[in-house]
This record gives structure tokens, sequence and C-alpha cells, in this order.
């Protein structure tokens, strides 16, 4: 065995010996692992990010000189391909080896100022490299958090000392097109550099979640507000709002299969992580679990605050954990696996109650935007649908939804009659019942009590026809939509649709349309707001009559 060999033995085991007392932290904006790539670093930062890369078969440029000789050997034994030169030998050569090795599906690295600087002045190999392929350049940055400096080095060479703690950051891809300049890519590249080496040094293990999402080149938020299509629809205007401060976060939100249609398509959502109620099991639990482990959530938001949502914060463990106070605040010992942002006041509509916890994150939340459309695609869709119901299109669609999650929120179905009645007389408009065939507390049955009821022959009734993405689609188009307060209300609120909600026994300060063209009809009475679901007195819903409705109906659809 030779001095070089014996010195690159001895290098490498001290390394070793050394690393394995490290602790690892790393943040992904992408993973390496899963996509052709090549990984730019800084030279001063080469040894952090050589122990935590290893095995992972990259090839990698050493320079061609007598000192490269250990650091290629070593780099053998730490599962790299080295590949030998540098920008002021052999470069050319070793370039075109490297080309072949990325051709072959291998990660390769730079440290992109070596071998002599200048110190933060990247090369321009990498980027021909990366324009010639046409695979992206990943930003990485190491830092440990004890480290010895070499002093006179150019770089400021960084030993890590046993038991540091090592964060590496894996920055946003930066792409270089066949058209591109290489000097602004350059520059780009730069940037995009020391911010991940800002972000590793400074904010990594920062408590601060503003200033971690803020410089985090990727942040992952895990919403949860899993069902109810009111509920999410109420925290859409607060994941607008994050989005819009955090554009670069990658947002997912936990939903189940019953809601998941609202949010499909929705620009603010990235990813959508559907629960499917029918197949829970202890498996799928499970299974669940790893799924979200997986993700690697920095940030999750519970706008549920019920024990449903806190075993999903649970399951999720993010590094950050808000909750909003919701519309009766955290219950069901929620408040211990999150922390709670509380409203500026106590009676406040529940979007409000969400926006608290994107004004806690330094959102502008001024103007309240639900983030959601109907593509032209589905509207036209729905056309053709309606069209096979007899629906004339030519004339005005006024939609009535008679059901509800609660009995006590429900007006009578003779009122109903006598409303379509008059409509129908004074506008020959298309009379359309929707609504679920099982909604909550049953909605079966109260569109066939109508229609009996009703002196108007020609309903139609889509009762259960309409899935929600073609709901969404039928709002777009509808002349004038009249409810009780349900979770279609909600949809066609934030849909912007001329509507008429008729509300009993909750406060609509707190639980009601918010905004939108949306006009509310209540009467008051002594036992309201009330949460009995079941109430058979409902003088609420009793007071509010045909007339009332009626005029504002003809206020909406005008002469």
């Amino acid at each position: 065995m030779n001095k070089l060999s014996i010195l690159s033995f001895v290098a490498g085991t001290v390394l070793k010996i050394i690393g394995s007392t490290f602790r690892i932290k790393k943040i992904k904006a992408v993973d390496i692992t899963k996509i052709p790539c090549v990984c730019a670093f800084w030279h001063g930062d080469l040894l952090a990010n050589f122990y935590v890369n290893r095995n992972l078969n990259a090839a990698v440029m050493i320079s061609m000189s007598k000192d490269g000789e250990i650091p290629a050997r070593i780099a053998d034994r730490f599962g790299y391909i080295a590949v030998r030169g540098s920008s002021s030998r052999g470069g050319g050569k070793a370039l075109a080896e490297l080309v072949k090795y990325a051709k072959e599906g291998h990660i390769t690295a730079f440290a992109v100022d070596g071998p002599k600087g200048p110190r933060h002045k990247i090369k321009p190999g990498i980027l021909f490299l990366a324009q010639n392929l046409q695979i992206p350049i990943i930003p990485i940055s190491a830092i440990a958090d004890k480290n010895i400096i070499i002093g006179k080095s150019w770089d400021k060479f960084k030993i890590p000392l046993p038991f540091s703690k090592i964060t590496i950051v894996y920055g946003m891809p930066v792409y270089v097109l066949p058209q591109d300049n290489i000097e602004e890519k350059t520059s780009e590249l730069e940037k995009a550099l020391h911010k991940t080496t800002d972000f590793a040094a400074n904010y990594a293990r920062s408590r601060d979640v503003k200033q971690y999402l803020k410089n985090h080149p990727k942040p992952k938020i895990l919403i949860i507000q899993p069902s109810r299509m009111g509920d999410v629809i109420f925290a859409l205007p607060a994941v607008n709002a994050i989005k819009k401060q955090y554009p670069h976060a990658h947002i997912s939100w936990f939903v189940d299969e019953r809601c998941a249609e609202i949010l499909k398509g929705s620009k603010i959502i990235d990813d959508l992580i559907i629960f499917d109620r029918k197949k829970i099991s202890p498996a799928y639990i499970v299974k669940f679990y790893k799924l979200l482990r997986k993700n690697e959530y920095d940030l999750s938001i519970d706008f549920h605050g019920l024990f449903k949502s806190a075993f999903i914060v649970k399951l999720a463990g993010a590094k950050f954990k808000l909750a909003s106070s919701s519309t009766n605040g955290m219950r069901e010992l929620s408040w211990l696996f999150s922390k709670e942002i509380k409203p500026k006041s106590e009676d406040t509509h529940c979007i409000e109650r969400h926006l608290a916890v994107s004004q806690y994150l330094e959102c502008d939340t001024d103007e309240q935007e639900y983030g959601i459309d109907v593509p032209q695609s589905d509207i036209e869709a729905l056309k053709k649908l309606l069209e096979k119901e007899k629906v004339d299109l030519s004339k005005k669609i006024v939609a009535v939804h008679p059901g509800g999650g609660w009995i006590s929120r429900r007006w009578q179905t003779e009122k109903f009659a006598r409303l379509i009645d008059l409509i129908k007389e004074k506008y020959g408009a298309n009379i359309v019942l929707v609504g679920g065939k099982e909604g909550g507390a049953s909605e079966k049955g109260l569109n066939e009590e109508i229609i009996l009821q009703s002196a108007t022959k020609d309903i139609i009734d889509l009762t259960g026809k309409l899935n929600i993405k073609e709901l969404m689609a039928f709002f777009k188009i509808c002349s004038l939509f009249i409810a009780n307060e349900a979770g279609p209300m909600h949809i066609a609120t934030a849909l912007n649709t001329n509507a008429i909600a008729i509300l009993g026994p909750t406060n609509a300060r707190r639980t009601g349309p918010f905004k939108g063209n949306t006009l509310i009809m209540q009467k008051k009475v002594k036992c309201q707001p009330c949460r009995n679901r079941k109430c058979i007195k409902v003088d609420c819903m009793k007071l509010i009559s045909v007339e009332d409705v009626f005029e504002a109906a003809c206020k909406k659809l005008g002469a």
C-alpha cells in the first residue's frame, strides 16, 4: 500500500467516524434522487455536502492536481464517481465525461466556484452542461453549526466538527434553455445558491414560522379542512391569502371525497390529499400516515378544530402547527395539537376567523378571494346536460335547493311550491330543483313534496342528478339561486352567483353567506341564534313569508 492509499484510507476512515456523529436535517424543494439533475454547491462547503450526499453514485469533478488524488480516492470509497479535471486543467475532457454519466442517468455535481476561485463566483461549465442536456441545476447548501474554517484558504474551507448539526438545503431547480443567455443564468444560479446558503445558515432551524416560510425555497403547507361544503368554502379566502403571500409554497389540502370536487382545478391548491371514508380501516390509516410523513410538511393549518383534524395534524407531524378558532373555537382537545390563532373579535364570521391565521402569517387580507372558478368546458358540458333535461337555455333559470343539513334550517316545502308558482307566472322562467337525494338528516322526498304542492307542471327536477362539479357549473349560468343555509348556498356565494339565502336559527354574522352576490332573508326571534337541529317550532323559519322572498326574487331578477 503506497503513501497516497494510506492517506486516503486514514482520511476516509476519520471522515466516516466523525460523520457518524453528525445530526443531519434535510430540507428539500426537490428530491434529487427522483429527477435527472446536476447539483451545484460552493467549494468551501464541499466536505459537509460530500458526506451528506454519499452513496448516490453521483459523478463529481475533482482536480487533476496531485492534491486531488486523495479526494478522488476518498470519493470512490464514499460511493461517488470521480471525474478528474477542472476549469484550469482538463476541463473539456472532464465535462465530456460528465455528459456521458449524466446521459446514463447519474447525478452530476460541481463545486461551481472551484478549484481556485474567486470565491462564490460561478464557472460556466455547469451551465453549458445543463443547457446541452436540458436538465435542471439544483443549488445545494450544507451548513454545519460547528466548523473549523481554514482561514488562509481562498474559499474559507469548512471542516465540520464532531457532533455538529448539519443543515442541507436542496433549492428550487434552475433551468438553462437553449436560447438562454449564459451570463444571465450564471447570475440567477449565484442568487439561488446564496439564498439556499442563507436559509441553511440562518432560518432552517428557526422557530419563527414567518421567516421560515419566507426564506424557504419551497415550503410545504398542509391545509386540514376535511369535510362539509360550507366549511371548505369558509377556509378558501385564508388559503388564497397565504398563497399570495408565499407563492413559492407547495400547498396540499387534506379533504374527504365528498368535498374534493370543490377544490379540484383551484390555482391555489397544488395537491389534494383525498381521504375516502368508505375505505377507513387500520391499514388505510397506516397508509395515510406514511404518505403524510413522506411529504415532510413544514406547516400544518387546522381549520376544522375537532379531534379528527387534530388526528391528521399528529399524523402529518409538520415542523410548525397552527390552527384557526373556527366557528366555535377549537374543541375535542384539538387545541393540544396546534397553536390556536384567535380572531380580534369573537363575534365575527367564520371566514374572518380563518383569516386571522393568514394575518398571523403576515398576509394581506383586505380583499377576500376564494380562488376557485369553473372551466368553460365544464359549463358547456353542463349546458348539454340541461338540454337533455328539457331546460330552455333561452329563458331565465331559477334554481331552488329546499334541503339543508339541519331540519330546523329548512323553509317549508309548501312555501317553496307557492314561491315557484309566483316566479313562473311572472317570469316564465325555467324552475330547477337541485340537491342531494340523501343530504344531512335526509333530504329525500323534499323535491317530490314541492312538485305535488306546486301548480307549476313543468318543474325540472335535478335532485340527486348533479355532482359538485356540475353544480358549480350550473351556478355560473343560472339567473337566480334560492336556498336554505347549506353547502350549495356557500358554493354559490363563492362563485358570485345571484342568490337568495333563507336563514333561520343560525347567526348570519358568523356562518351565513359571506359577501358575494347573496341576499339574506332572516327574521329575528328571541331564541335565535340556536343550535337545535331538530326544533319543531321553527318560528324563525315560519316568519319568513312567501311574499318576502318573492319580492327579493323580483329585485334580483329585474323586470
